[in-house]
């Protein structure tokens, strides 16, 4: 049985003793130097302390451009990001995937000039072999963006193409003197046309048919590159845009090709790993439903589920219709086991491709910060291998439909108050993200209910425990799908051997309660202040708006 008045008192007592702890971003999060016993968290309630394992694989994803800047020049570097090592260590993250760090002719970086030279913008190739060498002395691995679909128009290998139809390169890309819906004249070959799905200037690889792709100079080319960063100790690779790889999303052709390129630089990743691990990452962008989504897992292991922030976690909290959210999660996993077995589900709410989260999910400045909240509460207790987009932890704004257009979110990094934040990046003003609008690292730190201490506060507690690390999820035994009269909660168990965890949300800006029948061992943490009333085995949370609460449940 648990006594109300106990919790509230130990609530209290814990904010209390959060305040007193260490404000600095880069300072470890452990023990409070004053209250040993204490971490620099919300309400934790009797949490197991944690043992400096990150077992939930959390990824970071980061724009160097935009992210720290460690020579003054106004734009962020890959020295910069080595500097943040530590931030991103004390945060819980266990890797980071950079935004392509190649010579190119944009601000994105998408339209690759040369696949294995570093951009002098963000440094040297040895900037990069630090970077590594630094991110695995903290067991964080590093994964580059990888551009399998085209390259620029730049690349020396479209440029000898272009020169004449012998050239070994031609078939590198798709020719026709055939002019097609979409296609682009060959610069200086009057007649000849070329394929340029996404843009002008960038030309569309070509690999042939899907069934021998692995014989075609593209592929090989890619591989080899691949292959490259392997040597430098990069552990794996996001693929970008991996429905456009052959021009039919729908077809096995894509799967196809991603199988052959895993298989293919998997095998060369066997025994190089810095850090022990068995198999190279490999993450694909796969922006379809559920089920067109799940065809790919033939061809990569991991892959990010849009579906699951957008159709998903974004519906449950703009409507406060929260209840069937772990339900969907449960069903769309069965349908990716079925396509692969120990698939990755990469989940994330916002990333550079779309409005920033805090953009998204609308609503007052405040209640936007405490829906932001809430949803990184639900990314850190749910299923899925979660990214976090660098500014995410601090609430940035962007909407990428605005004047600005990708500008919008990716603006600076905001480490301290501006006067005295020397590595923030200047290559562009912020307009939507400032101190007074959102407020910096070192400001947010000092703030125990900040947007940056909630994502402290669960990827604190997703990396102690591995129910939330890794475990099953499952549906409460109280379940009932025809009852909508809590459809603003979401309760679901996450399990790992004899671990069971309880995991309650509220997503609404109401108060309500929520009551259930079963044995509870302890609260593990909660947010914005969660109360239990108990008698026996029946249990009453008194849950305020934008409410959390994890419960360890008996030992199955």
């Amino acid at each position: 049985m648990f006594f109300n008045k106990f919790f509230r008192l130990f609530l209290a007592a814990a904010l209390l003793w959060a305040g007193a702890c260490s404000s600095d971003p880069d300072a470890p999060v452990g023990p409070c130097p004053d209250n040993p016993d204490v971490v620099d968290q919300v309400s934790q309630y009797e949490a197991r302390p944690f043992d400096g394992e990150k077992r939930a694989g959390v990824f970071y994803q980061i724009y160097v451009r935009s992210f720290a800047d460690s020579n003054g020049d106004g734009i962020g570097d890959l020295n910069g990001v080595t500097a943040k090592l530590d931030y991103l260590d004390n945060l819980g993250v266990a890797g980071i995937w950079l935004l392509p760090i190649y010579t190119c002719d944009s601000e994105h970086g998408y339209d690759v000039i040369d696949y294995k030279a570093v951009n002098p913008d963000y440094g040297t190739l040895a900037d990069l072999e630090n970077l590594i060498a630094e991110a695995h002395k903290r067991r964080i691995r590093v994964i580059l963006d990888f551009v399998p679909n085209h390259t620029s128009h730049y690349c020396p290998w479209f440029l000898e193409a272009c020169k004449s139809v012998d050239s070994p390169y031609r078939d590198f890309y798709h020719f026709s003197q055939a002019e097609k819906p979409g296609w682009i004249a060959v610069p200086g070959a009057d007649g000849w046309f070329y394929q340029g799905v996404f843009d002008r200037s960038m030309p569309d690889l070509n690999y042939g048919p899907a069934a021998s792709c692995e014989q075609s100079g593209a592929f090989l080319a890619l591989t080899d590159a691949a292959k490259f960063w392997v040597d430098k100790g990069v552990d794996g690779f996001r693929l970008d845009a991996v429905k456009h790889i052959y021009d039919n999303e729908t077809s096995a052709e894509n799967p196809t090709w991603l199988d052959k390129f895993y298989t293919d630089v998997n095998a060369y990743f066997q025994g190089k790993s810095q850090l022990g691990f068995e198999d190279v990452y490999m993450v694909g962008e796969c922006w379809l439903a559920t089920d067109r989504m799940a065809e790919y897992y033939k061809g990569l292991p991991a892959l990010f589920d849009f579906t699951a922030w957008q159709d998903r976690l974004l519906y449950a909290i703009q409507n406060s219709h929260a209840k069937w959210f772990p339900k969907d999660m449960i069903a769309e996993r069965e349908v990716f086991a079925a396509k692969r077995a120990g698939f990755i589900q990469a989940t994330k709410l916002s990333n550079h491709d779309e409005n920033r989260a805090r953009t998204a999910v609308g609503g007052s400045h405040a209640v936007s910060l405490e829906r932001c909240k809430i949803a990184a509460a639900v990314l850190l207790t749910s299923v899925g291998s979660p990214y976090i987009y660098y500014g995410e932890e601090l609430g940035f704004f962007g909407d990428k439909t605005e004047k600005g257009g990708d500008r919008n979110v990716r603006e600076p990094m905001l480490w301290k108050p501006k006067a005295e934040d020397a590595e923030r990046s200047t290559w562009i003003t912020s307009t939507k993200n400032t101190d007074l609008g959102v407020g910096s690292v070192a400001a947010q730190a000092e703030n125990v209910a900040s947007l940056y201490n909630v994502y402290r506060k669960f990827m604190r507690l997703r990396n102690t425990y591995p129910a939330l690390a890794g475990g099953a999820i499952e549906l409460p035994e109280w379940f009932d799908d025809a009852d909508s009269s809590d459809k603003s909660v979401m309760a679901f168990y996450r399990i790992a051997g004899s671990e069971k965890l309880l995991v309650v949300h509220n997503v609404s800006d109401t108060q309500t309660t929520y009551t259930f029948t079963a044995t509870i061992d302890r609260p593990v943490a909660d947010m914005n202040g969660v109360a239990i009333s108990s008698q026996d085995d029946r249990h009453t949370l008194d849950m305020p708006p934008y409410s959390s609460i994890i419960l360890e449940m008996q030992s199955r």
